[in-house]
């Protein structure tokens, strides 16, 4: 009789996996949070809400695109994990929201405990920096799709903002100040340009003296 170890799915792993990031996944509960981890569906006390004349939820969803590519060159995973709660409270706090709560998504071609645990502690470190419930998740492994050290993550998140207080382009009118802040680098858009770029005449161990590192990192 087959099993799923015979169709190159090992569930130990996934369990293991879970182990691993049951600690930092705790650390990112709110108190609106109801039950533990594991569970087949995440739950968030709504009557929390009831402060808000009239409460809008917010809801996005991203990934972190071909940043991936660096983070598996590099072999350093968990600031991907940070980097994908960036890309999704961004979405939610432009409108003035409160982010609640996220769930992320992982497919892998092979479970390496270790490497999901690292991802997972990032996406952890990225909710409580943001005041957000890391609230569920899911691990899946695609034998045959995707070669055993690839692997790609997504998350959505929920957010709450006042409707009289919602931001938008409506609220902008003439003669309104515009701040503008540097960013800290890349991030995690417009990957796929910049490797094509900087990796034309530079590798990911090359020294980049003005940074104090390598173009890597």
């Amino acid at each position: 009789m087959s099993s799923y170890a015979d169709a190159g799915v090992d569930v130990e792993a996934g369990e293991r996996a879970v182990e691993l990031m049951r600690e930092r996944v705790a650390a990112t509960m709110r108190p609106e949070v109801v039950g533990d981890l594991g569970g087949f569906a995440g739950l968030f006390d709504a009557s929390a809400l009831a402060r808000y004349k009239r409460p809008l939820l917010a809801t996005a969803t991203d990934g972190v695109g071909t940043k991936i590519a660096v983070a598996r060159a590099m072999d350093i995973h968990d600031t991907i994990g940070i980097d994908l709660v960036a890309m999704v409270v961004d979405d939610l706090v432009v409108c003035g929201a409160e982010p609640l709560f996220m769930t992320d998504y992982i497919a892998t071609g092979k479970v390496v405990p270790e490497r999901i645990a690292a991802i997972v502690s990032g996406i952890a470190t990225g909710c409580e920096q943001a005041g957000c419930a890391l609230l569920g998740g899911e691990t899946a492994e695609h034998p045959g799709l995707m070669a055993d050290d690839e692997y790609d993550v997504a998350g959505a998140g929920t957010a709450v903002v006042e409707a009289d207080r919602l931001l938008g382009p409506d609220r902008m009118r003439a003669g309104d100040t515009v701040i503008a802040m540097a960013s800290s680098g890349l991030h995690s858009n417009g990957y796929s340009l910049a490797r094509k770029v900087l990796l034309a005449d530079a590798t990911l161990d090359t020294e980049v003296a003005e940074f104090g590192r390598t173009l890597g990192e």
